[in-house]
């Protein structure tokens, strides 16, 4: 018997890349607006003054889930994660919070305007602290940016390292990060006129 492969010619691969980034996109705006849409702008409002949960909200996604990813690689980096890997870690746990949480809470009858405004304030923090936390993070969890004695080896070490951390920095699809959290922003806006 012989097996078929599928052709690996890198235009067909571009142009589902393409798509299936069109796609996730549309259903994220989809899953927002909709949330967003059944949320009356009222108890909106209400939910932005409740300032203890804003404030545990965002200092748990901005503080201890970047530092739990941290620890999470810390802890599993000798014992089979790889770098791939653990950036990706790095990625998710200092990301806002965002739709899927806001669907489990229209799921359950929990307080939807609650986490709508959740969504949309995690989001517009996370334009400034999801940058600052992958830098502080990747930095810390694969050691660049040490300071070097003045030996030679050592700057020879620290340029390697410099470099090791720009390329790690550079895989990091900075521009899809922030289309998706435009789209964020932008879809519980419109859900909110609707």
């Amino acid at each position: 018997l012989s097996t078929r492969h599928l052709p690996s010619s890198s235009s067909s691969s571009s142009w589902f890349d393409v798509l299936a980034q069109i796609l996730s996109s549309a259903l994220l705006f989809l899953l927002i607006f909709g949330m967003s849409a059944t949320v009356e702008v009222s108890h909106l409002r209400e939910q932005v003054h409740n300032k203890f949960a804003i404030l545990a909200g965002v200092s748990t996604q901005f503080i201890v889930m970047p530092l739990l990813g941290y620890l999470s690689v810390l802890l599993l980096k000798h014992r089979g994660l790889t770098e791939p890997m653990a950036l990706s870690l790095l990625i998710v746990t200092a990301s806002p919070g965002g739709s899927y949480s806001n669907w489990w809470c229209s799921m359950f009858n929990a307080d939807l305007a609650l986490s709508v405004t959740m969504t949309a304030i995690s989001t517009l923090v996370s334009s400034i602290m999801l940058p600052a936390n992958l830098l502080l993070y990747v930095n810390a969890a694969f050691g660049f940016g040490g300071s070097s004695s003045g030996g030679e080896g050592e700057e020879e070490e620290g340029e390697a390292d410099d470099d090791r951390q720009g390329g790690i920095l550079k895989n990091i699809d900075w521009g899809s990060l922030f289309v998706s959290l435009a789209i964020v922003i932008v879809a519980i806006g419109l859900g909110l006129c609707a």
